[in-house]
């Protein structure tokens, strides 16, 4: 689902981990979860990523200068405090823009891709049960999801190999002809 104010797409399964069967439940820690992204391969693309905290992260509510914080309070209008079980609805923010529905969201915590510098035993993440931002321990297990910068809808869909055929005949066809 492709965010146009962020520019980037955000996969629409929120435990893609889990359904893809690379975790049993999508939870894991923070290491598995960068790496779970960072090799991920989704629609003809390699270079997922988990989602960012953004260029100064701050702990609390309210708080959407990182990706995931943006997409809860901006994209699906809730509410500090609420779950995001109440709206997985992501409305488009263009003029005409259409609504799509989330699938496999977890109303927990989800990993952010940055660290803590100051103790880097710990990574940011974001609780989609309450809208809060905060930093936890790298070793705990919780879910990532997965995005990728720009959107990936409007990527050129490559053709069959017998559609190149096709028109290499028709070509060598119009240069026979030429000869003539």
């Amino acid at each position: 689902i492709y965010d146009n104010v962020l520019d980037i797409t955000w996969m629409q399964d929120a435990n893609y981990a889990q359904t893809s069967g690379y975790d049993a439940n999508g939870r894991m820690n923070w290491f598995e979860a960068y790496t779970w992204a960072d090799q991920l391969s989704y629609g003809g693309f390699d270079d997922w990523r988990l989602a960012s905290a953004g260029n100064a992260p701050a702990s609390g509510v309210n708080v959407t200068t990182g990706e995931l914080g943006h997409m809860f309070y901006n994209n699906l209008g809730n509410t500090a405090g609420t779950s995001i079980s109440n709206n997985v609805s992501f409305t488009d923010a263009t003029p005409g823009g259409g609504t799509e529905s989330f699938l496999n969201v977890q109303s927990l915590v989800y990993w952010y891709g940055e660290e803590y510098a100051p103790a880097t035993t710990h990574a940011w993440a974001f609780g989609t049960y309450d809208g809060s931002q905060d930093l936890t321990s790298k070793g705990n297990s919780t879910y990532s999801w997965a995005v990728h910068d720009g959107d990936i809808g409007l990527a050129p869909v490559p053709l069959p190999a017998g559609i190149y055929l096709f028109l290499s005949g028709l070509v060598g066809l119009g240069l026979m002809r030429g000869r003539k």
